[in-house]
């Protein structure tokens, strides 16, 4: 890789900016200066960015415990998760998959896309567990409708699932799909309504619980290994 594209991937600033800034003597390689833009270099090298470290791995992967109010874009936006992360890794990162603006909990970030693909693809049917508070008591009689694959409002339906039942109006949800708000629209369809919703596994991975709502860890290789 050339050392102003893997300025570029490690910063997330532009190529011409990082070409100048090796002209001006902002870059080392391997604790070296170096002026020529164009010079090879890779994972192997230690690059340097204006006193700063880069970090040249070919793909990143990141939990994140999503908090309320936040928005899974990779648009500028001040509500963005992104903005969560340093700046170094905003223009790398994107969601795999995502969570409304009010549903909390366990979000994975990555530049991989196929790391994205296995996760989200419905052929590989990777599970998803969400904690569901709701406004009504959950009937008993409700949960073998919505186990066995329902209709939607809207004539769409669901695969099958599992729902256990934690309280008057809580439970675990455990879906193999991920259709456009489909928690809150498989309680709608039985005349319940989502107060709270928060994701706490994706692939049978669970949300790290030393992590508080905000804070993000990079999967260890053992998570990542899992997971694909």
């Amino acid at each position: 890789m050339r050392l102003d594209a893997a300025c570029a991937m490690a910063t997330g600033k532009g190529r011409k900016e990082c070409r100048d800034a090796v002209r001006k003597g902002l870059v080392t390689v391997d604790g070296k200066t170096v002026k020529k833009a164009d010079m090879p270099v890779t994972a192997e090298n230690t690059l340097c960015f204006a006193g700063e470290v880069l970090d040249l791995r070919e793909h990143l992967y990141f939990m994140l415990h999503k908090p309320t109010d936040t928005v899974c874009t990779t648009e500028d936006l001040p509500e963005s998760v992104l903005k969560l992360f340093p700046e170094k890794y905003r223009k790398r990162l994107f969601c795999v998959g995502r969570l409304d603006k009010d549903t909390t909990g366990l979000l994975l970030l990555t530049d991989d896309g196929a790391f994205d693909h296995r996760l989200m693809s419905p052929k590989h049917h990777a599970e998803k567990e969400y904690a569901v508070t709701l406004a009504l008591p959950l009937s008993e009689d409700d949960i073998p409708r919505m186990e066995s694959g329902m209709t939607l409002e809207n004539g769409e339906t669901t695969l099958p699932c599992r729902v256990v039942k934690n309280g008057e109006n809580t439970c675990t949800i455990t879906l193999s799909e991920g259709k456009y708000h489909q928690v809150k629209r498989m309680f709608a369809a039985v005349s319940n309504r989502v107060v709270g919703l928060h994701r706490t596994s994706v692939g049978g991975l669970a949300l790290d619980p030393a992590l508080a709502p905000g804070q993000f860890r990079e999967l260890t290789e053992a998570e990542i290994s899992f997971l694909l």
